[in-house]
Parts: C-alpha cells; structure tokens; sequence
C-alpha cells in the first residue's frame, strides 16, 4: 500500500524548513515487491520487499554536501541535513552548487503511472497462473522456470523554497525460461498495468525458442548477418546510454559523443531519443532534481546531435537541465533512462525473411561496453536461443557465441528494422526501460563459442 503524497511530502518538507543550509533539496524514494521465483513445478522463493531511501542535498556558502537516510523520521532526516551540511562546509570550493530548490517555471508531464489492480490483485489468482503456466510447459516435455514480480514506487522531491513533486508507480513483470534437456528459450514483460500482461503469449514464444534451441552445432567464428529480438537490441542500447549520451562523459572525453555533435556516427535508419513522459514506455514526469523530464534527440537519423544533463553539468557546459539527474550519490552524473530507438517498416516475420544466410539472436547476456567507449566497443554472450538462418528460414541451433564488435559501426549496417517495438526493463526497477524493434544488421563480429 501506497504511504501517500501527504505523508511523504509532509515530513520532507519539514526537515527542508528546518535545514541551517542556504539550500536544501531532498529526494524520497519508497519501493515495495512482492517476489515469486519458481522452477521445477513450485515456487521455491516467495518474498516481499520494502525500502526507502532519502537523498538530501544542501548548497552552504557556495559548497554542497550530500548525504542519505533510509528513514522518514524527522529525527533520520534532520541528522541526515547536519551530515550533508558538515560535509558542505569542510568540503573544498569547486563549481558552486547549481541546483534549484524552487518550483519549476516547466510544466511537469501528467502521466498516470500507478493501476491499483496491479498491487491490489489477489495472490489467490497469480499463483494458479504460475502453475498454468508450468502445467502448460509440461505438457510439452519441458521444465519450467521463471520469476513473477510486481510491485510499486514512490518518489517524492521537496525543496526550502517551495519545490514540491511526487509521483506513485506500480510494476509487474514475468520471466519465463523453459529447458528441455540442455536446451532453453526466453521471454519477459514489464508493464505498469497487470491487466495487460501477456502470460500465455509470453510462454507460446519461449517454448517456441526452446524447440528450435535442441542439439545446438558449432559454426566458423567471423562476420555475419544477424536478426536481434529487441531483448538484445535493448542491451546494447542501455549500455549506449550508459556510456556515450550523458554529460559527464561527454565532458571527460570518455564519450562516443565527444567532439562529434552534428557528425554522422550511425546509419540514417537510426534516431534514438530519451523521453520519460512517452506513455509507451514506463513514464517518469521528473527526475530526483524535481526537474521536469525533457524529450532529447541524441541521435537522429544517424546524426549525433543530444546529450542528457542535470542542473550541475547543464551549468558546466552553459545548457539548462534536461531533467536527468540521478539520486544525489550516483557517480556517473545525468544519464537517459527512458530510451527509445526508432521503429522501421518490416514486420517481424519478414525481416526473418529478408536473411538470406546469418544469424538469428534472442538476447545477450554479460555484456560489457567498457571496451573502447569512445568506439562503443562491446562483447558479451547469446543466450537462450542462437539460429542459423539460411534462405529466410531457421536451420537449427548454434552453440552461444561471443561478439565483440563496435556498436557504432552495428548501428550504421543496420539493414531493416521491425515496425513492432517491445518494451525491456527490469520490474525490480521500475523507473528506467528501453523501447525497441528487432534489427537486421549485416557484419556483425563473433570473436569466441562456447564448447
């Protein structure tokens, strides 16, 4: 159950009034889940969760200090001000601090992030949808496994000169990975509303994986054609994200962006924005600044031409703040969470088509993009489902494979992409996801195989 915006507000805005500091801004975020983790016909992890996390941020004499609390007691918040306030104060003077603790002269969007359905459905009924499920699976020789979460969010930010924003969200989400001996399929949903989860769907397209998935072979390592399922597509966008379309890294030269605005860098078919308050997405109005979240180009057709700031590194490079700040303690500065990459005009079923011989790629898993970052150098694994394609048609199994490739250039030999975009996220953390087709992308590298 929701603790409120009354609640929340109420005892932020108190310790704000109450703060010594010149300025004080303090973020509130409350998550609760309910977990069910199962696999061999039971449900073998049955938990819930409960949490809150408060950053406060306090501008004293030019200087900021930050600190954290996992409590809304006034007591927790006061000593966590008088924390960040000797920290302002012993703190050496750099860039004085840059963010607002007034309300924004922005409109914030209005979006409608929280189904009560979701959080207040009987367990009584999930669970018989779990042992359908695994019922189902069964019934066609394989084992099922998978994890079942929902839940919902509260952030709140309040500032001493008047700031106030708050926002509840509700979460779901199913995994589902059947096996049959030694081998498995994948699929997984996020929504904000459980009415529109797609279980059965959802089972139909792993099974389907894990069937085509049986007595893998090995190929010859090299360039080939592949079709990535928008769960691959949404890894390595998230790591592109991470790594290239944030301020900080733009500014220390780490960045595939750095000294590239208006440069082509991908190809035409490529545009990838940011936007928190696209309903088709998981929306998010404002960021932990209480700035509301602005849509930002960053690449379009090809081009780069945006980067996500908060106030303090819109200050540095004389911008205004975008509205992606994280919480108070996150190192990497702004960075996009609501990512979307545009849609084409083939569906899925014809890009599979169009393929006259490569590879056909479910997801990707252990990725890492910290290769080469000024490159977006990547590697990392296929899992839960590698095909060879030949003549437009699946010809069995490959063993996983390893790819190290550059995304940039990926991303400028994409071929066609779907029409049909699916959203990625993890419910556990429900205020970021990815949009995305499937991609049809000629030459990508595979350097290593499993055995």
């Amino acid at each position: 159950m929701l603790l409120g915006e009354s609640r929340i507000v109420t005892a932020l805005r108190k310790a704000a009034k109450a703060s010594p500091a010149d300025e004080t801004l303090i973020a509130a975020q409350r998550e609760s889940f309910t977990t069910f983790r199962f696999a061999g016909e039971r449900i073998h992890q049955n938990f819930q969760e409960e949490d809150v996390t408060v950053w406060i941020k306090v501008a004293c004499g030019g200087r900021m200090g930050v600190a954290t609390t996992c409590s809304l007691s006034h007591e927790a918040l006061m000593r966590a001000i008088e924390s960040a306030v000797t920290i302002a104060r012993v703190t050496a003077k750099q860039v004085a601090p840059a963010f607002s603790t007034a309300p924004s002269k922005t409109q914030t969007p209005k979006l409608t992030t929280h189904f009560p359905a979701t959080v207040h459905q009987p367990l009584t009924e999930i669970v018989p949808m779990i042992q359908r499920l695994w019922t189902k699976a069964k019934s066609s020789g394989m084992s099922l496994a998978g994890s079942f979460v929902r839940g919902e969010e509260e952030l709140a930010v309040v500032g001493s000169r008047g700031l106030t924003q708050y926002q509840p969200f509700s979460i779901a989400g199913l995994r589902l990975v059947p096996t049959k001996g030694r081998a498995s399929g994948f699929s997984a949903q996020a929504v904000r509303d459980l009415n529109i989860l797609d279980s059965e769907g959802l089972l139909a397209r792993a099974m389907r994986f894990c069937r085509m998935n049986e007595n893998p072979q090995e190929i010859p390592l090299g360039k080939y054609n592949v079709l990535l399922e928008p769960e691959a597509v949404a890894e390595l966008l998230e790591w592109l994200g991470y790594i290239g379309f944030g301020a900080k890294q733009v500014m220390e030269r780490t960045s595939f962006m750095a000294g590239r605005m208006g440069e082509k860098i991908m190809g035409r078919s490529i545009s990838i924005h940011d936007d928190g308050a696209n309903p088709e997405g998981l929306g998010v109005p404002f960021d932990y600044e209480g700035i509301p979240k602005q849509r930002v180009s960053l690449i379009d057709q090809g081009v780069a031409s945006g980067i996500v700031y908060d106030s303090q590194f819109a200050k540095l490079h004389r911008q205004t703040s975008t509205g992606h700040a994280g919480s108070y303690d996150q190192y990497e500065g702004p960075l996009p969470t609501n990512l979307f990459l545009s849609a084409g005009d083939t569906s899925r079923e014809e890009l599979l088509k169009k393929m006259d011989r490569g590879l056909w790629i479910t997801r990707f898993h252990y990725v890492s993009g910290l290769l080469k970052t000024q490159e977006a150098l990547m590697t990392g694994l296929t899992r839960d489902g590698t095909f060879l394609v030949k003549k437009g048609k699946s010809n069995g199994a490959v063993k996983n494979l390893r790819f190290t490739q550059s995304i940039l250039e990926a991303f400028s030999n994409v071929a066609a992409a779907s029409k049909e975009r699916h959203l990625v996220a993890d419910p556990a953390q429900g205020l970021s996801a990815a949009v995305c087709p499937a991609l049809l992308i000629k030459n990508f590298t595979f350097t290593g195989q499993t055995k």
